[in-house]
């Protein structure tokens, strides 16, 4: 690389296995709050956790990027992704989430998950669910918590333990 000294190059490197770290600690996070949703369905383990992931954004200016919500969010995008790639014969997903959320935390939750399961569907629909991003305020990643633990619920793996949305995106990666 003309122009690149080593240390430049040391430091992309060392960027890219910190953003790599973030992201598994990021999953960890989300991935206990799916197990935990599961184990005693509510609405909080969530919520706990996107504070927990968010709280560095408080430190941010606020014309700067939220990184703690971003890489969040990036995260359950790409949980979303992977989910909806292994279900593409169920056209009833979305549905079938929705529908676990408000059997098992109720019905006000299902009605904030329908703002953001739509990706769970297309990946063109995506864009739409950013307009809920204020009026859901920390509910918004949280929906999309439940919606996964949702779907590891309403689609169990072999091993009923594994968050496998997380596993095939982790395998994808």
């Amino acid at each position: 690389m003309a122009g690149t000294t080593p240390n430049t190059r040391r430091s992309a490197g060392t960027d890219d296995a910190e953003l790599q770290n973030a992201y598994r600690m990021v999953s960890d996070v989300l991935a206990g709050a799916v197990r935990e949703t599961l184990a005693a369905p509510g609405p909080d383990p969530a919520r706990f956790a996107v504070r927990r992931l968010t709280a560095v954004d408080r430190d941010m200016p606020p014309d700067a990027t939220p990184p703690g919500w971003s890489l969040a969010f990036l995260v359950l995008a790409d949980w979303y992704d992977a989910a909806r790639t292994a279900l593409a014969d169920h056209d009833d997903r979305s549905e079938r989430a929705l529908g676990w959320i408000g059997s098992n935390l109720g019905p006000r939750y299902a009605a904030r998950a329908r703002y953001t399961v739509a990706p769970l569907v297309d990946p063109a629909d995506a864009r739409e669910t950013s307009h809920y991003v204020d009026a859901l305020g920390v509910d918004f990643l949280a929906s999309m918590v439940w919606t996964v633990a949702a779907v590891v619920a309403e689609f169990p793996a072999e091993d009923t333990a594994e968050v496998w949305p997380r596993t095939r995106a982790d395998a994808a990666r």
